[in-house]
């Protein structure tokens, strides 16, 4: 304990401690840092440069031979640690970690340490490391050592670690970017001064209050080292990423100062050849741009053959946010081949318009040429089967009549595809007043009986509403109606049934017509609804038509507030519904239907 006495005292020893001291607390920092390369072994060579430091300082504050030699046999292991650990750090740092830390040359950070002390702590018996001759000159307070070949032996060993690092900062210089040189040199100089230092120590005899100055330099240096790697970004992931994913963006990026001048430009915007813009072309591009908020959609920017849209950021000072700006980033996205396609979709849309337009035209054109001649054609085929021009022999009568029921059906064909294109146009006009539902389903199946009877269907009515009223036009109203019962017969076999229902749900009058026939596969919604679209069967092609009655029938019904649907099971026949809403009876006027 004797050794311990007057520590307090002496200001040698507080020095070191205080050096230690300042050196663990760097070492916790830089723990508290997100991992590096080397990190661990970066904190051993702390550990073993503060183990030093004291050993150092407890062997000045010491006054007798015994204890200046305990401290300085203690002092070893950090001796050994601090080259042998600096070194992995140094390989890591530079190289891969990953494979550091799998190698089994790790043994050496416990190995070289413990041999060393083992080697200086026999030196009694053997004398290798200090020599007999080691001891106070007289008139003198601190040993004087006379070092023997275990420590030239022991230094040589210890040197090797120092040049196995300076060879790898050699070889990470060559390969290594201009940005990464500074980190490298003070990475050499940290680790070239103490290797400098010990060699003075032991071959001049160079010492620090009498002691060996190398542990001092080395303390010196991991702590200017440590610091310019807490504060570098050369091997800081964030930094770097952010510095690739800049550099490697697909669109070019420009940062242009307050002052207009373009700073720093990626690699696509040099490909692209937007370097003009570091000339006085990029101050017209700020004034241009510059007064706009950032995000902004601002005039698109022609450079050479492709145009580009500015995306601007604005980049506010740190120390002044709200003061004036640093600059601005402006993103240039190449909308080259966007404008292209629009405006070759502009170019096929005014074509497609403008042949729709014609389409409807002549559908239009030609449908009001053919109603005069149709009236005047039925007209005269009227009056002929009437028998006021004579009476017609009935070789005669059968093919006039055909040509009359042709003559109807062309009519009515006429008229659909006209009332068609009203309703696309929305030029067709419909009256609102208070309908019978009922009524109309009534004149309905009277007027198509006789084309039941001709298919051999029978019509029936069921009805479950008391008050089937509905506010609609009669005409629009009933023509859905006999789209739907003409429909219904075409579809029903021989000797079959086609029933008409009216019944009330939740506020609303729903007409169903239910058919006998093959009913409708699933899916076909569309088609069935659809212009000029028709289901077929097997066996309807005596019963094709124009393909219009049910989507006339679905576009008079929506204006009307009502609405179209269907059931169907293939092969057990189809019902169609037709829904509107209720209206508060009324006294109604009689219905006449054109």
């Amino acid at each position: 304990m004797t050794c311990l006495d007057g520590l307090l005292a002496d200001p040698v020893f507080l020095g070191t401690a205080g050096v230690s001291l300042v050196a663990l607390l760097a070492m916790i920092r830089m723990l508290r840092k997100p991992p590096f390369n080397g990190q661990v072994f970066l904190a051993l060579t702390f550990i073993g440069v503060a183990w030093t430091l004291i050993m150092v300082g407890l062997e000045a504050a010491s006054t007798g031979f015994s204890c200046q030699m305990t401290w300085a046999t203690l002092a070893w292991p950090g001796n050994a640690l601090v080259p042998v650990a600096w070194c992995f750090f140094v390989v890591a740092y530079l190289n891969d970690a990953d494979e550091i830390a799998r190698s089994r040359l790790r043994v050496l950070l416990a190995l070289v340490p413990a041999v060393v002390f083992a080697v200086a702590a026999t030196n009694p018996w053997h004398h290798l490391v200090y020599s007999e001759a080691t001891a106070i000159p007289a008139g003198q307070e601190n040993v004087r050592y006379i070092h023997g070949p275990g420590f030239y032996l022991i230094i040589a060993s210890l040197y090797i670690f120092v040049i196995v690092g300076l060879v790898c900062i050699a070889r990470a210089s060559t390969r290594a970017k201009r940005t990464a040189w500074p980190l490298l040199a003070v990475l050499a100089i940290v680790t070239l001064t103490p290797l400098m230092t010990n060699a003075a120590y032991v071959g001049l005899g160079l010492t620090v209050f009498g002691l060996d100055p190398t542990a001092f330099m080395f303390t010196l240096g991991i702590l200017v080292f440590t610091w310019m790697l807490m504060t570098s970004k050369t091997m800081d992931m964030a930094s770097v990423g952010q510095s690739v994913l800049f550099d490697k963006m697909s669109e070019p990026v420009a940062l242009i100062d307050r002052r207009g001048a373009v700073v720093l430009m990626n690699s696509e915007a040099k490909r692209r050849g937007l370097n003009e813009l570091k000339s006085a072309a990029g101050a017209i591009l700020f004034a241009e741009h510059g007064a706009h908020s950032a995000g902004e959609s601002v005039q698109h920017l022609t450079i050479g053959k492709r145009v580009y849209e500015p995306r601007i950021q604005h980049i506010e000072n740190p120390l002044n946010p709200n003061g004036a700006l640093l600059g601005r980033s402006i993103t240039f996205v190449d909308i080259t081949e966007r404008l292209a396609i629009n405006a070759a979709l502009e170019e096929a849309l005014k074509r497609a318009d403008d042949a729709n337009r014609a389409k409807d035209e002549f559908i239009s054109f030609v449908s009001h040429e053919m109603r005069t001649p149709l009236t005047s054609l039925r007209g005269g085929l009227t009056l002929a089967l009437s028998d006021r021009l004579g009476e017609l022999s009935p070789p005669l009568r059968s093919p006039l009549m055909i040509a009359h029921r042709n003559c109807g059906r062309l009519a009515r064909l006429v008229d659909n595809i006209l009332l068609a294109q009203k309703l696309e146009i929305e030029a067709l006009a419909l009256e609102n007043v208070p309908i019978n539902l009922e009524t109309l389903l009534d004149e309905s199946f009277e007027e198509n009986r006789m084309f039941a009877e001709e298919r051999g269907v029978q019509l029936q009515k069921r009805s479950a509403a008391t008050e089937a009223h509905i506010n609609g036009d009669a005409f629009a109203i009933r023509q859905i109606i006999d789209n739907l019962v003409s429909n219904a017969i075409k579809f029903s076999p021989q000797d079959e049934v086609v029933e008409g229902r009216l019944e009330m749900a939740e506020g609303r009058v729903r007409l169903s017509i239910t058919d006998s026939g093959q009913g409708i596969p699933p899916g076909l919604e569309k088609k069935v609804f659809g212009r000029f679209d028709q289901v077929l069967g097997s066996d309807q092609g005596a019963t094709k038509g124009s393909g219009l009655g049910l989507h006339i029938s679905k576009q008079l019904a929506a204006k009307m507030e009502g609405n179209i649907f269907y059931e169907s099971s293939h092969g057990e026949g189809a019902t169609f519904y037709v829904e509107f809403p209720q209206a508060v009876p009324q006294r109604l006027a009689p219905v006449r239907c054109a």
